[in-house]
């Protein structure tokens, strides 16, 4: 039963409009095995002020962590002008991972975030995933993609 349930949410997951992201590394310990976002309907993916996106990270730890922290920004200008942007709550063992995150333990990273008003142009999206609020610590999961932000 558990397994028809599971193959449930895995159709309904990927018959949405979701892509599975095309992304750039930057300075996973964990191994990610794949990355969607929902709803994007394809690649840079059109994000309106105000709409909210879901991302799921199948990924694997490396090592173990206590705890986890969302954290996701972008280079607006695509020259090193970064804003940070805030997930509420910031804790991802309250509704995304389960936390102690155990190496070798394939699990699903999942946060919502609700777009807030940006000057709408393309951007470079980073999320990260630390296992502390720290900005200097190296991150679990680490990824960039194209975005474009529009208003509604």
């Amino acid at each position: 039963m558990i397994k028809i349930i599971t193959l449930l949410v895995v159709y309904l997951v990927s018959s949405t409009v979701a892509v599975q992201l095309k992304y750039i590394s930057c300075g996973s310990t964990a191994t990610v095995h794949s990355i969607a976002l929902e709803p994007c309907a394809s690649e840079p993916c059109a994000m309106n002020i105000g709409q909210n996106y879901t991302v799921w990270v199948n990924f694997t730890a490396k090592v173990n962590h206590d705890r986890a922290y969302h954290v996701w920004g972008g280079d607006v200008t695509g020259f090193g002008d970064v804003i940070m942007l805030n997930i509420n709550p910031n804790d991802a063992c309250i509704q995304s991972v389960k936390c102690p995150i155990q190496a070798g333990l394939q699990q699903t990273y999942k946060a919502t975030v609700t777009i807030p008003y940006i000057n709408p142009k393309r951007m470079a999206l980073t999320w990260e995933v630390k296992s502390t609020n720290d900005p200097a610590a190296r991150p679990i999961i680490c990824f960039v993609f194209p975005v474009t932000i529009l208003v509604n």
